[in-house]
């Protein structure tokens, strides 16, 4: 067997290499530009929510993060089928409808992998 010690110190201090952090900054960037790309385009609100979170030597990529888009969490994971019922009103009623109704069974929505679909894209170019 070798005789030799690991450098625990010498490893953790890499993080914080310069070129490491310049690295792992390009990463961040493609996936931030990944995910505003994958955010469907007339969910201006999701796009605008986009961010790089940096946190010491770590990056990440967050949406949704906003008052302005609750939603997100609905839109990177999909919804089951379930029921919609008025919250305030009596019934629900929309353009197109024939006449209010008390409840509509929505089908679901398929999950669009926003952030998902972006780190995969940024692990892929780096």
């Amino acid at each position: 067997m070798a005789d030799w010690d690991f450098d625990y110190q010498a490893l953790a201090n890499l993080v914080h290499a310069e070129g490491v952090q310049d690295a792992v900054d390009t990463v961040a960037a493609a996936a931030e530009a990944a995910a505003v790309k994958a955010c469907p385009v007339n969910w201006a609100r999701l796009v605008a929510t986009v961010k790089i979170v940096r946190d010491g030597a770590g990056r990440w990529v967050q949406y949704g993060n906003d008052t302005d888009a609750s939603y997100a969490p609905f839109v990177e994971w999909g919804t089951r089928p379930h029921v919609i019922t008025p919250r305030t009103a009596k019934a629900l009623f929309w353009l197109g409808a024939e006449h209010p109704v008390a409840r509509v069974n929505h089908p679901g929505t398929l999950a669009f992998r926003v952030i998902t679909g972006a780190a995969t894209q940024a692990a892929i170019g780096a």
